[in-house]
């Protein structure tokens, strides 16, 4: 998927909506909201969220299933511009 493209669809999200996240290790993984920090949503301004993801790690295997990771207070993609490289943020799916 390119920049632009990403960039372009920005929908407010609520506690139970899909996302896609980028970790702090540059996967990319689908994502539940469980908190999203903020409502006033415009042009420059994107809420903070908190996801949850099922984890990639083979360690992390229990009798349950895979287990799950989370992230606090995860920035929109578009407020990571001027990150080096862009990681640990979400975007719409």
């Amino acid at each position: 998927m390119s920049e632009a493209s990403i960039d372009t669809e920005v929908t407010p999200v609520k506690v139970g909506d899909a996302v896609r996240i980028v970790t702090e290790n540059y996967e990319e993984r689908d994502g539940l909201v469980v908190a999203v920090h903020g409502v006033n949503w415009d042009a420059d301004f994107k809420p903070l969220i908190n996801v949850v993801y099922v984890s990639s790690d083979p360690a992390k295997h229990d009798p349950y299933g895979q287990q799950i990771e989370r992230m606090s207070s995860v920035n929109h993609y578009n407020q990571t511009t001027l990150m080096p490289k862009r990681g640990r943020y979400w975007r719409n799916i």
